[in-house]
């Protein structure tokens, strides 16, 4: 008999070596080579029979009624997505252990399954009970439209629901299942590779919507080779401490919608909560002044969220002064911090800084530059920002204060939370002239915030 081939492959890229070695030179990460059996690679040819020949048509010729949406009953998840679940759509969900991703799919079968039934949930994590256990806190009324299937091979679980005709499949999780036509271990790169592309078969093929949950690796993100986010059609995202009661839900890949929209929940006893103005969580409407707070307008997509940005400054004793962020990026505030230095007159080379974005959330766009500035200077020169401005703009190396888009959305929200004045670009236009104030540069903007 002849002895079985062997190859090395990268648990974090997929890269596949003859032999075993310290370091992938694909991405450069340590110990992450396995062993695994090569398979055979038979030789394929298209068949000749009739029988094996695909359906072709124009596209004219497509028949849109197939793809009308499904409603799942949580009007902010549908919004996320794009109108509702797409007949054959794939979509994988990730986050933190904790964060609430099999909860969440739990109630979204629940949901579902008030209209479209039966739904499946497939676990290679829980037995039967464990989930029985969890619906019951949920306080989930429907459980007989909902087929529990605790199975780990694939194989096995997909065949065994034939007979009962499920209309959406929940996986949970891809790392979990395989498949025995591969010699691979559970949750290998080959593995997730090949289940994946039975599950998009077998979705595709019947018109059924399939979920996919995915683990994350500690640089947090999704575990398994980047093809597995090639193949789905929807890549979302549970973002949030998992001490915190909030969580985020992010777009970042809809072959039927927009990206980037985020959809906020909260944790309750009974599951996550819709927050339909997130705003109200982030920021209260009963603020005091104090040196270093401001509040921002973050667009998260479409969606425009008031945050509060808290900045404090203090006197440094150490060589190197500390630079501490919590959902800012560092090299962000690092150049806000050199275009007040240079432009503005402030020194900050003797001065621990530390930044937090208040609620858990990331400022990731340069519309929130200004705001950060003006904290900075607040907090360096113990001056509160005015409670009824709402900073916005972009700060440029050369000091300069550029438009940002949807400024007329970010103004809206903050009228909406009594917001009076409103600091933006001079360069910028939007319609109405109440409570506008213009400035160019940074130096303008110090003088227009503190006087």
């Amino acid at each position: 008999m002849a002895k079985a081939k062997t190859r090395y492959v990268c648990q974090s890229c997929g890269q596949a070596f003859p032999k075993w070695q310290g370091q992938c030179t694909g991405c450069e990460e340590w110990n992450t080579l396995v062993q695994e059996i090569v398979q055979s690679d038979l030789r394929r040819v298209p068949s000749q029979h009739a029988s094996s020949m695909s359906l072709i048509q124009t596209l004219e010729d497509v028949n849109v009624e197939r793809a009308q949406r499904w409603t799942t009953g949580i009007d902010i998840f549908d919004e996320l997505v794009g109108g509702g679940l797409v007949p054959g759509g794939i979509t994988l969900i990730g986050g933190e252990p904790g964060v609430g991703k099999s909860t969440f799919m739990l109630q979204l079968v629940s949901r579902l399954g008030v209209n479209i039934k039966p739904v499946a949930y497939v676990s290679g994590e829980e037995s039967a009970t464990q989930i029985k256990l969890r619906a019951e806190r949920m306080r989930i009324g429907n459980g007989k439209d909902i087929i529990l299937v605790s199975e780990q091979n694939l194989d096995s679980a997909l065949n065994g629901l034939a007979s009962f005709l499920p209309r959406m499949v929940v996986v949970d999780s891809i790392q979990t299942v395989y498949t025995p036509q591969l010699d691979a271990t559970p949750g290998s790169v080959s593995q997730i590779r090949e289940c994946a592309a039975i599950l998009t078969k077998y979705g595709k093929d019947r018109g059924m919507p399939i979920f996919i949950i995915g683990h994350v690796t500690k640089d947090g993100a999704i575990a398994g080779p980047k093809i597995l986010e090639h193949i789905v059609d929807t890549v979302l995202y549970f973002e949030g401490d998992v001490s915190s009661n909030f969580r985020i839900l992010r777009v970042f890949k809809n072959r039927y919608g927009a990206t980037g929209e985020v959809a906020v929940f909260q944790m309750t006893d009974k599951g996550l909560e819709a927050v339909l103005n997130p705003s109200d969580l982030f920021i209260s409407r009963k603020r005091s002044e104090s040196p270093g707070v401001v509040v921002v307008p973050i667009l998260q997509g479409t969606r425009c969220i008031l945050t509060e940005l808290q900045v404090l400054v203090t006197q440094s004793f150490l060589t190197m002064p500390r630079r501490i962020v919590s959902g800012i990026d560092s090299n962000r505030l690092n150049l806000v911090i050199a275009v007040l230095e240079k432009h503005a007159g402030m020194k900050f080379y003797n001065r621990d800084v530390f930044s937090n974005v208040a609620g858990g959330l990331k400022l990731s766009e340069p519309g929130g530059d200004l705001g950060l500035a003006m904290a900075l200077a607040g907090s360096l020169n113990d001056r509160a920002i005015p409670i009824d401005m709402l900073v916005i703009g972009e700060v440029t190396l050369a000091g300069e204060i550029r438009p940002v888009g949807n400024l007329s959305r970010r103004i809206t929200e903050g009228k909406r939370f009594g917001f009076k004045r409103f600091l933006i670009s001079d360069s910028a236009e939007v319609s109405g002239k109440d409570g506008i104030i213009k400035v160019g540069n940074i130096r303008e903007a110090v003088k227009a915030v503190f006087g």
